[in-house]
């Protein structure tokens, strides 16, 4: 969405895979780079980036559903900026929403002319302006998202992994643990409801989407004999919601997105904690709550009465609206424009590529395996390094970029708002030409 928008001002932009950026945004001769979060595992890196002289910007994956108190609120957020150093280091960051933007100001050591509220490109397909292009293969269905990407992790190891990172991410370690207790106790029950509930209304499709960073086998293992529950995960989460009837969840951020879709979100409160309904209260807070399972069946029973009952729009004013911003379809012409302007005035001609850092993994001191894996991302092109990679890990074949899929989105874009179509061209390696993981998106 926001390489559309750039592309409507004649700028080329390019998607660059989270594993092989290291490689290769030396090599792609940048005016500016685009990072999807400021954490401790990337601060290295963006101090590479800044040595090169290239400015960097942070438009991040999770600027909407915070915590209230931990590692994750916002006030704790923007003083880690500020502590960290990444206030010095960063040219601006984007906002999903005024909370975090409030917060920012005051506590992240940076210029109020860096920071840009302009809500989440993302988002912009759950407005009005762009809601017809989320196409499902099927209609009509109860949706259930899941959430326990805690106990329940595809990327990392094993749940012990996942914990050891919240902790060095700043979280108490004895705060994560009750965490991982309470997530691992209310996923056997969640199960366990789903599975009654699939009983009771037998006539009804049912389907429950995992987290994507959940592994998908737990759940189809449980529904295995459940014929009425289907298990996927594939595709935007958008799309799933807005082809729904309703969607279940339990503290899911996918809440949000289902009233801004206009789809009534049940929250399966019967099932929650104390401990988990305090670690983030805005899902619970938006949503329908269903305090015992009887009250979930009699809401499933009436989904159009429940619905019509269900006041979205002061929903949205009163408790999203200061995490989301607004739900208008223009946050990536909003962050298109912040960028220009930015650009704009530090008088961008583009910057020149460098196999050197490239080698280096843009880093200031890397790694002996780090250094390895860029001379044969360099030699043979990090497309192929990657998808050797991922065929070693299948895991992170799901994070690769596929130009296909890029071009066919951009193309019902471009036909949707009836402008000119976009070129998408795999980057090559400026000195051998070997194909890069990156993507190329091009004006015509």
């Amino acid at each position: 969405m926001l390489g559309h928008a750039l592309a409507k001002h004649g700028v080329e932009t390019a998607l660059i895979p989270l594993y092989d950026q290291a490689v290769d945004v030396p090599l792609l001769g940048l005016d500016g780079l685009i990072i999807n979060y400021a954490r401790p595992v990337n601060l290295e890196l963006v101090r590479g980036y800044k040595d090169s002289g290239l400015p960097v910007w942070v438009l991040d994956t999770e600027g909407g559903v915070l915590a209230d108190d931990g590692a994750n609120s916002p006030q704790r957020l923007a003083t880690y900026i500020r502590d960290s150093g990444y206030s010095k280091l960063l040219a601006g960051y984007f906002f999903w929403g005024g909370t975090l933007h409030e917060a920012f100001v005051r506590h992240s050591g940076m210029d109020v002319r860096q920071l840009h509220l302009t809500g989440c490109p993302r988002f912009d397909f759950a407005a009005t302006r762009w809601r017809g292009l989320l196409k499902h293969d099927r209609k009509g269905y109860i949706l259930i998202n899941a959430n326990f990407t805690l106990v329940n992790p595809l990327f990392a190891k094993s749940p012990e992994e996942e914990l050891r990172t919240l902790i060095a991410a700043g979280w108490k370690e004895d705060y994560i643990e009750k965490l991982v207790a309470d997530s691992k106790q209310i996923l056997a029950n969640f199960i366990d409801a789903v599975n009654r509930l699939a009983s009771r209304f037998p006539e009804r499709q049912f389907m429950l989407r995992p987290h994507p960073f959940e592994n998908a086998e737990r759940y189809r293992t449980a529904f295995v004999d459940t014929d009425n529950v289907e298990v996927d995960g594939l595709g935007s989460v958008l799309n799933v919601i807005q082809n729904s009837e309703c969607v279940l969840h339990l503290n899911c951020g996918t809440s949000i997105e289902a009233i801004m879709l206009d789809k009534l979100p049940l929250a399966m409160e019967f099932l929650n904690t104390p401990h988990m309904s305090q670690h983030s209260t805005l899902p619970s807070r938006v949503s329908l709550r269903a305090d015992t399972e009887q009250q979930l069946y009699e809401y499933i029973s009436d989904i159009p009465g429940a619905s019509r009952r269900f006041d979205f729009g002061s929903r949205y004013r009163e408790q999203i609206h200061p995490w989301f911003y607004l739900n208008d379809g223009f946050a990536a012409d909003r962050v298109a424009g912040a960028l220009i302007a930015s650009l704009d005035k530090r008088g961008a001609t583009g910057s020149r590529s460098s196999i050197r850092r490239s080698l280096a993994s843009s880093r200031r001191v890397s790694r002996t395996s780090q250094r390895a894996q860029a001379v044969i991302a360099n030699l043979f092109g990090s497309r192929l390094t990657g998808q050797l990679r991922a065929t070693l890990q299948p895991k992170r074949a799901a994070k690769q970029l596929h130009r296909m899929d890029i071009a066919n989105v951009l193309g019902s874009l471009a036909l949707h708002e009836g402008v000119g179509t976009r070129r998408v061209d795999l980057a090559r390696h400026p000195m051998t030409g070997m194909p890069l993981s990156s993507v190329l998106i091009r004006p015509e």
